[in-house]
């Protein structure tokens, strides 16, 4: 366990509700800072401290389900709490669902149990964490991949501008951690 990411509850952590996920998933974003990201491999836990996001919203041109449902959106389309996988630039990423059709980015994660690389980026944070296309579609609340409840962060919240896009990249709907070591560069304005 990481000793500087201390602040999370243990051992009785508890998975968030489907209704957690129930809501915008700009406040999905904010509210997902400081939980853990957890997968269990083979009887290991992988665990990281959630201190990125980035939400997409319904209508939002830079989202996956702008144009509708497809086959590599389709979990966009179900319920909330689903877990979103898609493959780009040869990495995965992964999502959570929240709303139809709307969906929150785990952009980076602090280590904290299970973990070797890097955790900074989307595609890095799946790598170490083990996600794979094929969790595209999972439960977060019942499957191998669950968010789970911590001790709410002591860092302050700084809000930006989405990165690594180009149809409404200034949209100030990514978050982060201030001052965490962990979060992605470039790092939003006030880190």
């Amino acid at each position: 366990m990481n000793p500087a990411a201390g602040n999370f509850v243990s051992p009785a952590r508890l998975v968030l509700p489907r209704r957690f996920y129930d809501r915008p998933a700009s406040a999905v974003a904010r509210d997902l800072l400081g939980k853990l990201l957890v997968h269990r491999i083979e009887g290991v836990e992988r665990i990281a401290r959630i201190v990125e996001t980035e939400a997409y919203m319904r209508g939002d041109p830079a989202s996956h389900a702008f144009r509708g449902p497809t086959r590599r959106n389709r979990s966009m389309f179900t319920r909330p709490g689903t877990l979103y996988v898609f493959r780009i630039h040869q990495v995965v990423c992964a999502n959570a669902v929240a709303r139809e059709a709307e969906a929150v980015l785990f952009r980076a994660g602090e280590p904290v149990e299970g973990i070797d690389g890097s955790t900074r980026g989307p595609g890095r944070l799946c790598g170490a964490m083990g996600l794979e296309i094929g969790h595209d579609g999972s439960d977060l609340v019942h499957g191998p991949v669950r968010v789970h409840r911590a001790t709410p962060p002591t860092e302050r919240v700084v809000v930006g501008q989405r990165v690594g896009i180009r149809r409404a990249a200034d949209s100030p709907l990514r978050f982060a951690l201030a001052g965490n070591r962990w979060v992605s560069t470039p790092r939003p304005q006030g880190w």
